[in-house]
């Protein structure tokens, strides 16, 4: 079986643009799967991987590894949980050294990734390590089935890769950590989640009122079908900026999710909370966020006031229903958990 022989100019203009669309992700990125996903989309790209296999190490007080499995252009995708004692030997391998292991010989295939081999014929199975802060937290298995084995430069080229990867890995960690939505500036959901659970004790414990709203904007899709998605994260950032010069220095803007945006109201009955989305509403119906769409920004908003022993779900519940019920009737309008107010 024969050995890959790309141009090595090739390579290096694929490895480049390769590394310039991971670092481009990783910008706007909220998740790791993202990261994961685009890393072995490049990895197929690249190397010429047939099927990427993801091995994610089991964390303190973990049993079991995570594995996702990228088919198809890493369009395909599946996983499954490994106990940490089925661990494949070549994996323990790789997460032990820090190295990286090919292994091509039909003996070495069997030895180091047993369940792999056991799933279908094999040429060769390229490991690598991916770590963060100086810990191994993958590793990153590039197969090739029936096709010739890789290119003498494919530890390299992969290498660089998933070096690139695990930057991004800890940037997008470290947002979630600071609590910052990476894409609108504002607080995430996970920081969201957080304060709302403090501000409900807050109001359990001193009796101070405590409303909340959720803010859905109308026909978002059409602007990244229209103007693409940099169109779209720039109306995401201009929303934010409204939003925070609406309100109150202590109330919290937060992304919720897509184009759906929470704000917490400390000391707010549900009247003054209605009223101040009523003003949002207006100010939002003003903005001016891209020239050849024009001015106006439409939204739906539902608003709800927390009531013992409401958990931090239910309030947001409340508010989804409230927001729904816009939607029904018309958008562009501002509803209670009760009733209709705009």
């Amino acid at each position: 079986m024969g050995t890959d022989t790309s141009a090595p100019s090739d390579d290096v203009d694929r490895l480049l643009a390769g590394i310039r669309r991971l670092t481009a992700l990783t910008d706007g990125a909220s998740d790791t799967e993202a990261i994961f996903r685009a890393l072995a989309a490049e990895l197929m790209s690249v190397p010429g991987a047939e099927e990427v296999h993801i091995h994610r190490l089991a964390g303190p007080g973990e049993d079991e590894d995570l594995v996702a499995v990228y088919m198809f252009e890493a369009e395909g995708r599946l996983s499954y949980l490994v106990p940490r004692a089925e661990r494949a030997p070549g994996v323990s391998w790789v997460a032990r050294t820090g190295r990286s292991f090919l292994a091509a010989a039909t003996d070495e295939l069997e030895a180091s990734v047993p369940r792999l081999v056991a799933t279908g014929a094999m040429s060769c199975a390229l490991l690598v390590p991916l770590a963060e802060r100086g810990e191994v937290g993958a590793v990153v298995v590039l197969v090739r089935r029936l096709s010739q084995l890789f290119a003498p430069n494919a530890v390299e080229l992969a290498t660089t890769l998933v070096e690139q990867a695990a930057t991004g890995l800890a940037l997008v960690r470290a947002r979630a950590e600071a609590g910052t939505d990476p894409v609108s500036g504002c607080m995430n959901h996970r920081a969201m989640r957080r304060r709302l659970d403090e501000e409900i004790g807050r109001a359990m414990r001193t009796g101070v009122p405590l409303s909340c709203m959720l803010i859905d904007l109308d026909n978002f899709k059409l602007v990244n079908d229209r103007y693409g998605h940099q169109a779209g994260d720039a109306l995401l950032r201009a929303v934010v900026d409204a939003l925070v010069g609406e309100f109150r220095a202590f109330d919290r803007v937060a992304r919720y999710g897509g184009d759906e945006f929470v704000v917490i109201l400390p000391n707010a009955e549900l009247e003054s909370a209605a009223t101040a989305a009523s003003r949002a509403l207006e100010r939002l119906g003003s903005l001016s966020y891209l020239e050849e769409i024009g001015s106006g920004v439409s939204a739906s908003i539902g608003v709800a006031q927390w009531q013992a022993p409401m958990t931090t779900d239910a309030l947001l519940e409340a508010c989804d229903d409230a927001l729904l019920r816009a939607k029904r009737q018309g958008k562009g309008r501002v509803t209670r958990a009760s009733e209709v107010v705009r």
